[in-house]
């Protein structure tokens, strides 16, 4: 396994030596024929270590680090078998490259194997980092990448066929196997971009260093297509060296993507990559811009020739998909919302209740005391309070277990509920303790009975009450709590199976 140091290194040394390759035949270090020579056999040389890099690696890896690397080392066998059989007709043959020929068919098969390579990239993810905005798979988000994909090659697709194909195809008069291959090497391209820019969005990919050399690589390529491309359009005498610089880039940043140390997996939640949301969240409306300007400059400078039959149909289906999109993001924005409301309504009432009884718990109970309290002061409104506390409940659960303690208190709160009002307030205060808050009209007295006799003889329990009737200003919430807790105790002392009332 090559370290960092040592791939840096050997990723200077590799990118020195590709950019010497075209750069000497641009600044006329090299002439005439022998600058095709070496132009033609750079590009081969580049496809060689990017297949070789692929598979010699792929010998010591295991899993996706293994799958992605031999896949992508079948792409780029392919793309140098197309090459070679490009510089068989340019060098040995000294021939023009007819369209289509099996060169296409070489230079086309990196695009199967590239796009296997990338998924099982963006398969091998961790697990250990939630991130809601961007790890959110549901079938809305799905629909939504695939027509933020449709946008981006539609988009990018029409500003292509305006700047370059449209003219080659205009030019050359092809057939429609021409055709096709003309149109392949864009659309391609521009899929193969589109995976790599949602991939790189997804801050789980674990295999990020190969995915940003990869993704820099077929990039490259799709440049110097695109290059290629715009220079048969307007009719070049010839293509420069700097217009096949992405030939002999790409094929060497593959290599060194292939070449990189895989990362190690660390725990927790990693560090933020906003840029890379950001860059996911807009990626449809960039080239869909680029393409407006490109028509709003056209009309400007009194280009007004009419459109031709792709582009109304790129045109048409770009703006379905941009409305299809809105239409899927505001629905399922609208059910976020309504998901996030009820998350915050059980987060709240988890914050609120006893999970295992269901019951209000002990800040509940007592926010609710100190309301009934305040009115109490103000109006004079009556209250009574009930501390009940069940006898001998720790031996249920030495002796019987605490599945079977669990169920008695459920018990005990179905019962104690069935004897109250709604508007009355039953909670768990802890452990085997509840309290019962009886406001307004009514004996809290009676209630205490109510609660004994549904208990019946199964339960044994002991209840403290105390009844506020009379304004007193130095009652507080703490101090009427203390004294239903010492009526009980009173009950306990007793004998159990009771109540005691302080008024």
């Amino acid at each position: 396994m090559i370290g960092t140091r040592r791939f840096a290194v050997t990723a200077t040394a590799v990118l020195v030596l590709a950019a010497a390759a075209w750069v000497a035949p641009g600044l006329d270090l090299v002439e005439g024929r022998a600058s095709v020579v070496l132009d033609n056999l750079a590009q081969l040389a580049a496809g060689l270590l990017a297949t070789g890099c692929c598979w010699w690696t792929a010998r010591r890896r295991g899993g996706p680090d293994r799958r992605w690397r031999v896949a992508m080392g079948c792409g780029t066998f392919g793309w140098t078998v197309g090459m070679a059989l490009w510089t068989w007709y340019q060098l040995a043959e000294e021939r023009a490259v007819p369209s289509p020929s099996p060169a296409d068919a070489g230079y086309l098969s990196i695009v199967p194997f590239a796009f296997v390579a990338l998924l099982v990239i963006g398969s091998h993810r961790r697990s250990d980092t939630p991130d809601a905005l961007l790890d959110h798979r549901s079938g809305s988000t799905r629909l939504v990448l695939l027509l933020d994909g449709v946008i981006v090659v539609g988009s990018l697709f029409a500003l292509t066929w305006t700047t370059a194909l449209g003219g080659l195809v205009a030019v050359g008069n092809p057939s429609t196997a021409a055709f096709l291959v003309a149109v392949a090497y864009p659309v391609t391209d521009l899929v193969l971009l589109v995976v790599v820019v949602v991939l790189g969005a997804d801050r789980k990919v674990v295999l990020r260093p190969q995915l940003r050399l990869l993704g820099l690589g077929l990039a490259a390529l799709a440049a110097s297509d695109l290059a290629f491309a715009y220079l048969v359009s307007i009719q070049a005498p010839e293509v420069p060296p700097a217009a096949n610089a992405g030939f002999v880039l790409g094929p060497a940043l593959i290599a060194l993507a292939a070449l990189a140390p895989t990362p190690t997996p660390v725990g927790g939640p990693g560090r933020s990559r906003r840029p890379w949301q950001w860059a996911y969240l807009l990626m449809p409306y960039v080239p869909l811009l680029v393409c407006t300007v490109l028509v709003l400059r056209r009309t400007a400078i009194g280009e007004v020739e009419p459109l031709d039959g792709v582009e109304i149909g790129c045109g048409f289906t770009v703006f379905v998909a941009v409305v299809l999109r809105q239409l899927v993001t505001i629905v399922d924005n609208a059910r976020l919302v309504l998901m996030l409301r009820e998350s915050e309504r059980t987060l709240a009432h988890q914050a609120h209740h006893d999970p295992l009884t269901g019951l209000a718990n002990r800040a509940l109970f007592e926010g609710r005391l100190d309301e009934a309290l305040a009115r109490h002061h103000r109006d004079g409104t009556p209250f009574g309070l009930l501390f009940v506390d069940l006898d001998d409940f720790k031996a249920v659960n030495d002796v019987s277990g605490h599945a079977h303690g669990d169920a008695l208190l459920e018990r005990v709160a179905r019962r104690l509920r069935g004897c109250v009002r709604d508007t009355d307030v039953v909670a768990r205060l802890g452990g085997d303790e509840f309290g019962v808050l009886v406001e307004g009209v009514g004996e809290p007295r009676e209630v205490a009975f109510r609660v004994l006799d549904s208990l019946g003889e199964e339960i044994s329990a002991s209840v403290g009450v105390v009844v506020c009737a009379d304004r007193d200003p130095e009652t507080t919430a703490a101090s009427v709590l203390k004294r239903a807790d010492k009526a009980m105790y009173e009950a306990k002392r007793e004998g159990g199976r009771g109540l005691v009332v302080h008024r």
